[in-house]
């Protein structure tokens, strides 16, 4: 049996982004909420576009934003990766790189950071939505609809959930109106979408340290301000400088 219960997987990055708008507008069907895994380790700019999602776009539907947090009881300490990751005695949860057994190169370690601190956190905030939070077992058959943020041009990362009370949907694979005419909007589908609704600056969603990022990543934060401003921006010369910012 089916809860009637439709979730959002929400990342506050493009995919997930383009989702909320389109079921805040009718597009799609509506949502009973929105879920937010903070890994507290996202850029200043996700938290700001999470912000103006809540309070321009999710409010005004009547979509509630959860925001959740790894919990704590098991080395965790803060629900903060890199908090958390620092912690003498912790086990490393990101992906880092490491030297290999002959210490002439590197290796990464395991990835267990996206289980720990975004999947399992959503798990738990949709079994309180059922009614049955851990260690009340979900009645066999009861299932929530999670809709996840995965555009065409990576649908080879579609999968079906791995618990029994979630069903796993991917609405922009089903999307008309994609600029190359086929079935399911890319990525550039979204971000042209976004851009006609306002949203142009909607940021890549990811932690700040992670292992992942390309090179034009890090040259980003590296030229980024905490306050989301190019550090030129702060130069007493400049006529652009970023009123209120203190950290020049």
């Amino acid at each position: 049996m089916s809860a009637g219960l439709r979730v959002l997987s929400l990342g506050a990055g493009v995919q997930s982004t383009t989702l909320l708008l389109l079921a805040a507008e009718g597009r799609l069907p509506t949502l009973d909420a929105a879920i937010f895994a903070d890994t507290g380790w996202e850029p200043r700019v996700v938290y700001e576009h999470l912000d103006r999602l809540e309070r321009e776009v999710a409010q005004p539907a009547g979509i509630p934003v959860l925001r959740v947090r790894a919990g704590t009881g098991t080395g965790r300490v803060t629900g903060n990766l890199r908090a958390d990751s620092l912690n003498p005695g912790a086990f490393v949860r990101m992906p880092v790189f490491v030297a290999d057994r002959t210490g002439a190169g590197t290796a990464m370690v395991r990835r267990q950071c996206t289980e720990e601190y975004k999947v399992k956190p959503i798990k738990a905030a949709v079994r309180e939505l059922l009614g049955y939070p851990h260690p009340r077992p979900v009645p066999r058959g009861l299932a929530a609809q999670q809709w996840i943020g995965i555009s065409r041009d990576e649908f080879h990362r579609a999968k079906d959930a791995t618990v029994g009370y979630l069903r796993n949907a991917f609405p922009l694979l089903d999307l008309d109106g994609a600029a190359d005419g086929r079935q399911g909007w890319t990525r550039n589908d979204c971000l042209r979408y976004l851009r006609a609704s306002g949203w142009a600056a909607t940021p890549k969603s990811a932690c700040i340290g992670c292992p992942f990022h390309g090179n034009r990543q890090w040259r980003a934060l590296r030229d980024t301000c905490a306050c989301g401003h190019h550090r030129d921006d702060h130069r007493p010369a400049s006529a652009n400088r970023a009123a209120g910012c203190d950290h020049h």
